[in-house]
């Protein structure tokens, strides 16, 4: 019996140590459950955009300041995902537009200031970001945006090879920081209207054989 004495010492000290490891196990699992949960609420649904082949969702973690908006896009077939994270303005960006291209993310950044990100869709290519950015009208891979606040040059861009053309307006109103009425293509060409410092309605055609090519 006295033999049977500290293995019964043994045996009581071994189960309290194991009832303390599975305490603290419980109180790491318990801390990494509400820190997961605590994750899942921060994150909140902004928008989505569909295109023919892809869905676009983003999503923004309301506890982060920078690099706090997540976009998805999945191609409907499956075969496709892409997953980026965007440092765009906190509670002030959303989804614009989506092509089969690319998708538009844009956002205020102060004053009349709008900014959108350029996020590709099929292409493992960077980013582009464009301030005061204007989509053409049936013609998704070219738009228009102005440079360092000179609203006095459009710069007409070609997203699939990167060539720009400007075009002076200089006439037009300044209070509508560069930002056209109506941008669409003809053919080759683009027709822009806009309103003169005048008031008045104003047109110009140019050529874009330059940057099509």
């Amino acid at each position: 019996m006295k033999d049977a004495i500290p293995y019964l010492v043994l045996l009581v000290l071994s189960s309290c140590s194991n009832k303390e490891n599975f305490k603290v196990a419980d109180e790491a699992c318990l801390n990494k459950k509400e820190t997961a949960k605590a994750q899942k609420d921060s994150i909140v649904f902004v928008n989505d955009c569909n295109s023919d082949s892809f869905v676009s969702i983003l999503e923004e973690n309301n506890k982060l300041k920078d690099d706090a908006f997540v976009l998805t896009i999945k191609s409907k077939d499956g075969l496709i995902k892409k997953v980026d994270t965007l440092d765009v303005r906190p509670s002030m960006s959303h989804i614009d537009y989506c092509t089969e291209d690319y998708v538009a993310v844009g956002f205020a950044c102060g004053g009349p200031c709008y900014s959108q990100v350029f996020v590709f869709t099929k292409e493992e290519r960077p980013n582009e970001q464009f301030s005061y950015s204007q989509r053409v009208y049936s013609h998704p891979n070219i738009i228009a945006h102005i440079e360092n606040e000179e609203f006095e040059n459009l710069i007409i861009h070609n997203l699939d090879n990167g060539k720009d053309l400007r075009v002076f307006i200089k006439d037009s109103y300044l209070l509508n920081y560069g930002r056209m009425d109506t941008l669409f293509m003809k053919k080759n060409k683009i027709v822009i209207e806009y309103t003169s410092v005048h008031n008045k309605s104003k047109r110009k055609i140019v050529d874009l054989e330059s940057i099509l090519n």
